[in-house]
């Protein structure tokens, strides 16, 4: 039995028990995709010309949706980006045409606001390499709100730039694995809602 001075910081315990039992931290919820760059194609700007096309494409007995793009080349997106957003996409060398020496590739991935130009991630393929290599890089710096006068992040149409070099002379292709852009459900619903007025 519990004494009358001990009651109150029994009490005072099992509340504090109780508090720090539901401050937990609960699992980080699963990434919504909000952005599907496969389906961005038609309107992106593409240089040279003709240099990509949408394929599906098995590496190591893992076939994903992809964009392949010959080397060098631009892919440009214009489009809003979501609050704590991440650029996320799986990337690999194509398969060298018979009879040709394999060379390698840097990818690149960047945000402009047509004034500047944020290089984000770069990342270089080496010939030989199997498999698929995830890319991922924060985009969370274009939206949202920033302690800024002038810098409203959520009213820009950003062009998100997809690069690619050529390390060595040759004919060379590169494949952009289920490209996407994704965020939490809460940031996916204001996205979507923002995007619409947008357009």
């Amino acid at each position: 039995m519990t004494s009358a001075s001990a009651r109150p910081r029994y009490i005072h315990c099992l509340v504090v028990a109780l508090l720090l039992g539901g401050c937990r931290a609960s699992p980080p919820a699963a990434p919504v995709r909000v952005v599907d760059l496969l389906r961005e194609m038609d309107g992106a700007e593409q240089r040279p010309p003709g240099a990509f096309h949408l394929t599906e494409y098995r590496r190591d007995d893992v076939s994903r949706p992809a964009i392949a793009a010959a080397v060098p080349s631009r892919l440009t997106v214009r489009l809003p980006l979501p609050r704590r957003g991440v650029f996320h996409a799986f990337v690999a060398l194509a398969e060298a045409p018979a009879g040709t020496v394999p060379v390698g590739a840097r990818l690149r991935v960047g945000v402009s606001d047509d004034r500047t130009y944020d290089p984000l991630a770069e990342l270089v393929l080496v010939p030989g390499a199997h498999g698929w290599t995830e890319l991922r890089t924060d985009l969370s710096a274009y939206a949202g709100w920033k302690w800024s006068v002038f810098y409203r992040p959520d009213r820009t149409v950003w062009r998100v730039v997809l690069a690619v070099d050529a390390v060595a002379t040759g004919p060379a292709a590169v494949l952009w694995g289920e490209p996407e852009i994704e965020t939490d459900t809460e940031s996916a619903r204001e996205y979507v809602s923002r995007r619409q007025r947008m357009r």
